[in-house]
């Protein structure tokens, strides 16, 4: 049984503190420490689960989830988004995000996302009359304007980057195991050498609880948090993510409405080809979360 996070996700995770800083990652009380080989070899793992192959894996894996961006800035008015997430499995590091059109004023999009040390994401929308692969600064940008939540947030490609296990203790009550990942040069040329993040692991589900992203200081420029989770049928999924952007104060939760498991997907609508089409899902197979 494992959580399913993507960015926040989905993607849902912990970044903590720039190894630079002195100061002690947010993780209160005890767990195991890890001997080197030890923390390689949970990484490892997790690393394997979002990459694995479903062609070896059978089929009946597909999951929707539907689900809400909800932008609460410092000041001003909330505004909402709402879409569905599409995938073959489970935390696999492939997924599809589609933005739904009917509120706000902002045009409807189609994502789709291969995460791995060199993510690859494109986009779909009403300006362009086909696939458009995105650019590594664009990875950066939001996925809705406004919000805090960017392509990088969901694929979480850091996973796959040189990786240095700091320590262990409880984050969020849980026993956790964290590590400092050094981005690649791609990543450097668009932030900057002290660009750094971190993640908690959860020690027996093998799940990021936190994420804290590192720019030019010791204080996170980025944070998300998992808030919530949901248990469907043996599947324990996630219900909520803050993603807090520190500077500006702002909060963008993700929250899941409803989720339909256990589905035939077919994997050309995991292309950048069937961006073009929507799957077709019963309503009937659709559980709320709320």
């Amino acid at each position: 049984m494992k959580y399913f996070l993507s960015v926040f996700l989905i993607v849902g995770s912990i970044l903590f503190s720039n190894l630079i800083a002195k100061s002690a990652f947010p993780a209160r009380g005890f767990a195991k420490v890890l001997s080197d080989q030890e923390a390689y070899n949970r990484l490892n793992s997790y690393r394997s689960f979002l990459s694995r192959d479903l062609n070896q894996s059978g089929f009946h894996q597909g999951y929707a989830f539907r689900f809400k961006f909800r932008h609460m800035p410092r000041r001003g008015k909330e505004f909402s988004k709402t879409g569905t997430i599409y995938g073959l499995a489970l935390g696999h590091s492939i997924s599809r995000l589609d933005l739904n059109p009917s509120d706000g004023n902002y045009s409807e999009k189609n994502y789709l996302f291969h995460a791995h040390d060199q993510p690859r994401a494109w986009v779909l929308d009403k300006v362009n009359s086909k696939p458009r692969k995105l650019t590594n600064t664009e990875l950066f940008n939001p996925i809705v304007d406004g919000m805090n939540h960017t392509p990088i947030d969901i694929l979480m490609p850091f996973v796959f980057w040189e990786s240095e296990y700091i320590k262990s203790g409880k984050v969020a009550g849980r026993p956790s195991h964290i590590y400092s990942f050094n981005p690649p040069n791609w990543v450097k040329k668009l932030n900057s050498d002290s660009y750094k993040i971190s993640m908690a692991l959860d020690a027996n589900y093998q799940a990021p609880l936190r994420i804290e992203t590192f720019l030019n200081g010791i204080s996170p420029r980025k944070t998300l948090i998992l808030k919530s989770l949901k248990k469907i049928s043996d599947q324990w999924v996630v219900k909520s993510i803050d993603c807090r952007e520190n500077i500006n104060r702002s909060n963008t939760r993700f929250e899941v409405t409803s989720v339909a498991l256990n589905l035939d997907l077919d994997k050309t609508f995991l292309t950048p080809e069937g961006l073009f089409n929507v799957p077709v899902i019963s309503e009937e197979l659709f559980i709320s979360t709320m």
